[in-house]
């Protein structure tokens, strides 16, 4: 009889053997944590905080869009669009474009903005990646806002 499946949430630091959305197969289980074959074949303990019960389906980013040109602004808007047609939104800006615009008179002089992304670049390949990173680890939801139109 085999055991249930579970839904891979996040990957952490099993790339080699997770992938986020994939089904698994639980074969042992304690306390804390599932014991499954991974993607590369072998049996792994790996923590029950990757993992949500069942047999889940978990939207992933299919696309991504500059919705500000990021030669004219310091926080550049980017929407998100994921295999399930829900749109998200965030902000992207680099180290350099924070400054920038804290250089700028502003009231108050600080904000917490929790759907802000800082890449290293405003280069496509950098945002590409990053987005991707967020995403596997399951952080991308917690990075941007929910796009209603």
């Amino acid at each position: 009889m085999e055991g249930p499946i579970i839904t891979c949430m996040s990957i952490g630091v099993y790339a080699h053997a997770l992938t986020r959305g994939n089904k698994y197969i639980v074969k042992k289980e304690d306390r804390d944590k599932y014991r499954i074959i991974g993607n590369h074949g072998k049996a792994v303990w790996i923590s029950k905080a990757h993992f949500i019960e069942g047999n889940i389906e978990v939207p992933y980013l299919e696309r991504w869009k500059f919705d500000d040109d990021p030669k004219e602004f310091d926080l550049v808007e980017v929407t998100l669009t994921f295999s399930d047609g829900s749109e998200r939104w965030s902000l992207v800006t680099t180290p350099q474009k924070l400054v920038n615009h804290f250089k700028k008179e502003m009231e108050p002089p600080g904000f917490n903005i929790k759907h802000l992304i800082i890449t290293k670049t405003m280069d496509h390949d950098d945002i590409e990646k990053t987005l991707k990173y967020l995403e596997v680890n399951d952080e991308l939801t917690e990075a941007s806002q929910s796009l209603e139109r």
